[in-house]
């Protein structure tokens, strides 16, 4: 899963974060790929700094299983703890990031790729590398516009991605129902198609406080609200993978079967 959005700031870092802890708490292995080189935030959030990143493994300060770091129990893989030579180097990066993310996958049961904000060579790659594209969604005008456009850029694509939106800071699942009802009837009108909720982010102090502390709410005596609407989420990826590795199974079936 890639989580996304047209703008900084409405929370990719942080439902990467409590998604990642959500489905470990369910029993899976989790492990988020910060590909924000040079800005990455997942790791502050964890209150870590990694020793090593993708550009070292590049430049052979180090082996590919030192990028991989333990935090709590999720493995986290960060890009570029900052700016440098090889960040707007992005074949180079690419190439990398597959070795990164074959490496993942190998023992973890969900990977989540943390994007930068906005529309470029990584956002794309998260995108094509992965099952899903949660977009991050919150009320306000310039949120609902960039992301529109986002989307209209990958629908134009592929008409047939699999968005779907994540609503931060919502006050209620009410609130949280009106602000996706009103980017869908955007999407609806001028792109031909409606993008489903996975579920939303409730606009909590408990929430803020955890992002002071560089702790996951969820690793937190947070509120029943927040524990709900996480688990929610984390359960809407599952059944998602789930009915992805059943539709291929059959499509292998009927492979196999045409042989």
């Amino acid at each position: 899963m890639a989580t996304v959005s047209g703008k900084g700031g409405v929370g990719k870092s942080l439902a990467s974060v409590n998604i990642a802890e959500t489905l470990k708490l369910l029993g899976y292995r989790a492990a988020i790929l910060d590909v924000d080189a040079g800005m990455a935030n997942v790791a502050t959030m964890f209150n870590q700094y990694p020793s090593y990143s993708v550009t070292d493994w590049i430049e052979d300060r180090c082996e590919l299983s030192h990028i991989l770091q333990d935090v709590g129990g999720i493995t986290l893989v960060t890009t570029a703890n900052e700016p440098g030579p090889l960040t707007d180097k992005y074949e180079i990066l690419i190439q990398a990031l597959d070795q990164v993310l074959d490496a993942l996958a190998a023992s973890h049961d969900f990977i989540i790729i943390d994007t930068p904000a906005g529309l470029g060579e990584l956002n794309l790659w998260a995108l094509d590398r992965s099952r899903l594209g949660a977009i991050m969604l919150v009320d306000e005008p310039t949120s609902v516009s960039d992301v529109y456009r986002f989307c209209k850029y990958v629908l134009g694509i592929d008409p047939s991605y699999p968005f779907a939106v994540i609503v931060n800071m919502a006050a209620n699942d009410e609130a949280a129902a009106q602000i996706h009802q009103k980017f869908n009837q955007i999407v609806k009108y001028f792109l031909q198609t409606e993008i489903p909720s996975m579920g939303y982010i409730p606009y909590s102090e408990s929430i803020r406080e955890s992002i002071r502390k560089q702790m996951p709410v969820m690793r937190m005596e947070a509120e029943e609200e927040i524990e709900r609407e996480f688990s929610y989420i984390a359960q809407n990826i599952v059944a998602l993978a789930r009915e992805m590795q059943r539709r291929e199974l059959h499509k292998s079936t009927e492979t196999r079967a045409k042989k």
